[in-house]
């Protein structure tokens, strides 16, 4: 007998087999977003402020002063990245039983100044909220010792309270939305090979 499968045969047979084809878009398209929030990266971020601007009791124009000031601030947040800086705080955490290097601490730390302000801010990353919190605490205060002492102009800054928590900072693996689209796309198209495939199984299988 004549092997034969027609188009209107196939499109029969995808229609008895439509069911599992829609249940594996939907298996795909939840492993997939499922995947994606599995992969997410969870980092912990404290800060710490820190006010830095001359005594302006006796200064015969504070705005200008403080104008002057603030234009510093993005001078000493280069500061902040001394070598003398980064080893004191160094040396601080291993004191306190935290071993890290420079060049991690320098990557792990970022120190900006507050726009319209004399604030500076230290923000610290790490993968725990203790180290985070210590680390953004060590380097507030070696920059603090320190950089006054390698720039004698710069008035002595002033720290406030120290954090004693991290705030907890979530970064998905990808987009969930997207994840979830191709996923279940991919899964309707195995479904339609899959659906496909069987259907010239069982003409050959009939026809033989």
């Amino acid at each position: 007998m004549e092997n034969q499968f027609t188009v209107g045969a196939l499109f029969k047979h995808m229609l008895r087999n439509a069911w599992w084809i829609i249940v594996l878009g939907i298996v795909g398209g939840a492993a997939m977003f499922v995947l994606t929030n599995k992969v997410a990266t969870t980092t912990y971020e404290a800060t710490r402020q820190m006010y830095i601007g001359k005594n302006n009791t006796d200064a015969k124009d504070p705005n200008s002063r403080v104008m002057a000031d603030s234009w510093l601030l993005h001078s000493y947040a280069q500061l902040a990245k001394d070598d003398a800086v980064v080893n004191a705080a160094v040396a601080d955490l291993k004191a306190d039983g935290i071993k890290i290097k420079p060049a991690a601490l320098t990557d792990a730390v970022r120190v900006s100044p507050k726009k319209d302000t004399l604030l500076m801010t230290v923000r610290a990353d790490a993968n725990t909220s203790k180290k985070a919190v210590k680390y953004v605490n060590a380097y507030a205060n070696a920059f603090k010792t320190v950089a006054p002492e390698k720039l004698s102009a710069m008035p002595e800054p002033v720290l406030f309270s120290a954090p004693k928590k991290a705030v907890a900072v979530t970064t998905p693996g990808g987009s969930s939305k997207k994840a979830l689209v191709f996923g279940a796309a991919a899964g309707l198209l195995i479904g339609i090979v899959l659906a496909f495939f069987t259907g010239i199984y069982k003409n050959m299988k009939a026809t033989a």
